[in-house]
């Protein structure tokens, strides 16, 4: 395939920063038929060029020989889907051909607000509850989907690669929808990030800390006049789905627990920065 994003479908799709959402999620769009290159760091990316994904499910484990390559193999006609840590957004794309549409697969606002800067960015929304247990080990947990992904234009309207994406998704195995407006889901998404924090700290996290943090976040966005999607609305439209133990293991914490127990910087800065930076400017 090639061509224009938008004309025709894309050749490929190049997953920059495969972790546990982007090896995941690329994973399964790699083995349903789409032509994808996985990019990632490290140990973890030394073992999935060497030997393969070893893609853990509630249906049982897939070892997949996704192709692995480098920032520098992104072409003319690629689609990128970026799913670094939010502090690596400006580095990761750096280097890319300035036509090479980029899908943010990543949490909160921060990171789609950086690339919006300097080029056209579609956004995804992401309710797929995912972990790396090892170099090359990456399970996603959700039932009986691995999960919603809602995509679209940010702030608002289309680029034309979101439906042809959302096509691939489904055909993953994803939740998959496009909106005119994405930016009230992927705000009612980065409310439910703010807990990650409280999760890695505590094993019983503090309730009334965590409300009081959402609470200040909410208020900056009704200060902000921003739409946000109502939690019942949230929770019906990305399930049903429940988080269920893969290999007799339960998912404990969310990504950030599992970023610092592996001593990776963590992202707290870009998901809670966000709205002390935001709350400041607005005096809330």
């Amino acid at each position: 395939m090639s061509g224009a994003v938008g004309e025709r479908d894309p050749r490929r799709v190049v997953v920059i920063g495969a972790g546990a959402i982007g090896a995941g999620t690329g994973g399964l769009l790699w083995d349903s038929g789409t032509d994808l290159l996985l990019v990632a760091r490290g140990e973890h990316g030394r073992v999935l060029a060497e030997t393969g994904l070893d893609l853990r499910l509630p249906a049982g484990s897939r070892r997949l020989r996704v192709p692995v390559g480098r920032v520098d193999d992104v072409r003319e006609g690629d689609v990128v889907i970026l799913a670094t840590m939010g502090h690596d957004t400006e580095a990761a794309v750096a280097s890319l051909p300035p036509g090479v549409p980029v899908v943010s697969f990543q949490n909160g606002l921060a990171p789609l607000e950086a690339l919006a800067l300097t080029r056209p960015v579609s956004a995804a929304m992401l309710y797929v509850p995912a972990e790396r247990r090892a170099p090359g080990v990456v399970v996603l947990a959700g039932s009986p989907s691995p999960g919603a992904i809602f995509l679209g234009g940010w702030p608002g309207g289309q680029h034309g690669v979101e439906t042809w994406l959302a096509g691939a998704l489904t055909r993953a195995g994803f939740r998959a929808e496009v909106f005119a407006e994405v930016a009230p889901w992927i705000r009612a998404k980065a409310l439910t990030n703010l807990g990650g924090i409280f999760a890695a700290l505590c094993d019983e996290p503090p309730v009334e800390l965590l409300d009081a943090t959402v609470a200040e976040a909410r208020a900056c966005f009704a200060a902000l006049g921003a739409e946000v999607i109502p939690d019942d609305v949230f929770d019906a439209r990305i399930g049903p789905m429940e988080v269920v133990a893969v290999d007799g293991l339960p998912r404990v914490g969310g990504s950030t627990r599992h970023a610092l127990a592996r001593g990776d910087r963590l992202e707290t800065e870009s998901l809670h920065g966000y709205f002390v930076r935001l709350g400041e400017r607005l005096r809330v």
